[in-house]
């Protein structure tokens, strides 16, 4: 029933949800191979008004960069290490949160990173790598419950001075008692979740939680992700705000997980 749904739930995704755009087009770097007709206009959702924008949107192109590498709206695919990259930013160098990453206009007060890709271009890459999410998404923000999907592992690159530097994302966050940063961490892939007919990662712009939230594609598996005043910025450690960063996302060890 799962893989049912999952495989439903990709479909709708690869159309950015029933039709909300056109299908993505397969392409090489030096130009276009091939490209289908999409179905016309429709309504476009929006976290302001949902139903109230009436532009198309278009889905990315899937371009192939090399043989195994290939691009999806900013996201990089790479099929020997099983990875999707993207740019992002540090929003925050100290303080409360509640995110890791979102997209412009999501919740960035509270959010580690910001980046400019769309989620359903990062829900598209991750599902060409094979990641598979859950039927059964927590209630609600905040859920005490422990997030299902699959593991992944969250890594960023970013120069400092010159030197590239490399750190498993969870390093530039503490917990409130702020005694020492978290130790290795297997993130959720969710997958986020359709509400009629709505992918709710693109809605809501929320790429990756710390405090439980279901409509975020990826989340915390750790039982305090149910306090909203439990995850703070490992202040010190974190390069400062604006600091351009690469987000790296790789499966995780399934075995290891049970």
């Amino acid at each position: 029933m799962r893989n049912r749904h999952w495989l439903a739930l990709s479909a709708m995704v690869m159309v950015f949800c029933f039709g909300h755009c056109t299908p993505p087009v397969m392409a090489q770097a030096g130009g276009q191979v091939q490209a289908r007709q999409g179905p016309p206009p429709v309504i476009s959702m929006s976290p302001q008004h949902p139903r109230s924008n009436h532009q198309q949107n278009q889905a990315p192109p899937i371009v192939m960069l090399a043989p195994g590498v290939f691009e999806v709206g900013g996201v990089r695919i790479e099929k020997k290490t099983a990875s999707a990259s993207f740019p992002a930013t540090v929003n925050m160098d100290k303080g409360l949160l509640e995110y890791l990453i979102v997209s412009g206009g999501g919740k960035v007060h509270e959010s580690l990173l910001r980046t400019t890709i769309e989620p359903y271009s990062l829900q598209i890459a991750l599902l060409l790598l094979g990641l598979e999410g859950t039927s059964d998404p927590l209630r609600e923000q905040g859920d005490a419950g422990i997030p299902q999907g699959d593991p992944v592992t969250i890594t960023l690159r970013w120069n400092d001075a010159g030197t590239v530097k490399k750190v498993p994302i969870e390093s530039w966050i503490i917990d409130k008692n702020k005694t020492a940063p978290l130790g290795p961490v297997s993130w959720v892939f969710t997958g986020s979740f359709v509400n009629e007919g709505v992918f709710m990662a693109q809605v809501e712009k929320s790429i990756m939680a710390v405090y439980h939230d279901p409509a975020a594609m990826i989340d915390n598996p750790l039982p305090d992700g149910a306090s909203d005043e439990f995850w703070f910025v490992n202040e010190g450690h974190v390069p400062p705000a604006g600091t351009p960063v690469t987000v790296i996302i790789r499966k995780g060890n399934k075995e290891k997980e049970k």
